[in-house]
């Protein structure tokens, strides 16, 4: 089966089965080609074992034996390109997919209601959509760069002349003047390069901007950038514009890492600066599973990684912080919920809310709050 990207759009579809009772199969793979385990697919045996360990945590069950053997189907005809194969099997609906990942997420197996989305979510929260154009004062290399994935975009490039006049021997052109008609050949293919990126732009709609090159042509796009691809533009980076793919990469996710860790310390310390005003914040598990209750939550912030128990009741929706007893709001029984964080977060994102996964210095700050806060929409 082929590959289905993984996009807002196919996130939704897949979280809309918390929606149904029957429960689905969620498996994480590791199919990494560059580690040699995974070659002659030996993730296959990999996928093997993920669901022998399933199965044996939840014993007898016809349902999930028929789900394990269709998603190991199709992990075994899988044509491995990415880094994680995250195969998703509903009994119910009949629904079968397979999304190949370009970054590495733990390996697991799920059998439970809904998609188990949280590694997905965490991700596409840590990678905005990228663009990154190459150039020096002649040629444009274009790429976008989203989940780890880097596509080069030969087709946008502007044409340029590729031509610079040189002074010839009967000194026609005078060396001020060569250097003039130089500094305008410059500008001209910097200006060329911005309608390239407004080109990108309608065809693949991207958060970010990263201008690259020898320094006087990275320096002069980024001087000519109109006002609304300004706003995105995050660095100018010295680069060859003949640069391997994986250098271009490696120098991106550079820029992407720092990008997030001072985004994620600037979310927190909103969060604290509300809390200490008394304003649109909430922290710690049992006032977010309140708020989320109540459908205020704007945006939920939590530490990557945290797990934390809890309930839902089945006949209203409300979550608890307890595991087990009456619903607060309509006093049906309370069924456990061992990942409490992500049932929150499909919740949120269900009413129009977002996710925000915080680590390094911002997690350190967060998690004296109780790991997981909240800002609100009133």
């Amino acid at each position: 089966m082929e590959a289905i990207m993984l996009d807002q759009g196919a996130l939704r579809r897949l979280n809309a089965l918390t929606q149904h009772d029957e429960f689905t199969a969620t498996m994480y793979v590791d199919i990494d080609q560059n580690k040699r385990a995974n070659r002659k697919r030996g993730f296959v045996v990999q996928a093997e074992a993920l669901l022998k360990g399933l199965l044996g945590r939840h014993g007898e069950d016809p349902a999930l034996e028929g789900a394990a053997a269709r998603a190991l189907g199709l992990v075994r005809d899988l044509e491995a390109q990415g880094r994680t194969a995250m195969v998703v099997v509903h009994p119910a609906t009949g629904l079968e997919e397979v999304h190949q990942i370009g970054i590495a997420l733990p390996a697991s197996a799920h059998w439970r209601r809904g998609t188990f989305l949280r590694p997905a979510l965490e991700a596409m929260d840590e990678h905005e959509r990228y663009a990154v154009v190459l150039t020096d004062r002649q040629r444009t290399r274009v790429f976008t760069v989203f989940m780890g994935e880097l596509v080069e975009h030969g087709g946008l490039v502007s044409a340029s002349t590729g031509r610079t006049r040189t002074t010839g021997t009967d000194q026609w052109w005078s060396q001020k003047r060569f250097q003039r008609h130089r500094d305008q050949e410059i500008v001209i293919h910097a200006k060329r390069v911005v309608d390239t990126l407004h080109d990108l732009a309608a065809e693949v709609p991207y958060d970010r901007l990263i201008v690259a090159g020898p320094i006087e042509a990275a320096s002069q796009v980024a001087r000519l950038l109109p006002r609304r691809l300004r706003g995105k533009l995050v660095e100018t980076i010295a680069l060859p514009v003949t640069a391997a793919v994986k250098t271009v990469l490696a120098r991106i996710r550079e820029v992407q890492a720092a990008m997030e860790r001072e985004h994620e310390v600037e979310i927190v310390n909103g969060v604290v600066a509300e809390l200490h005003e008394g304003g649109k914040a909430v922290a710690g598990l049992e006032a977010v599973v309140e708020a989320t209750n109540q459908g205020r939550v704007w945006k939920k912030i939590y530490v990557k990684g945290l797990t934390v128990g809890g309930s839902e009741c089945r006949s209203c929706g409300s979550f608890s912080v307890m595991e087990s007893g009456a619903c607060p709001v309509c006093s049906a029984p309370l069924e456990a919920v061992s990942r409490m964080v992500d049932r929150l977060s499909q919740a949120v994102i269900e009413a129009g809310g977002q996710v925000e996964t915080v680590d390094g210095p911002a997690a350190e700050k967060l998690v004296g709050r109780g790991g997981i806060a909240a800002l609100l929409r009133y």
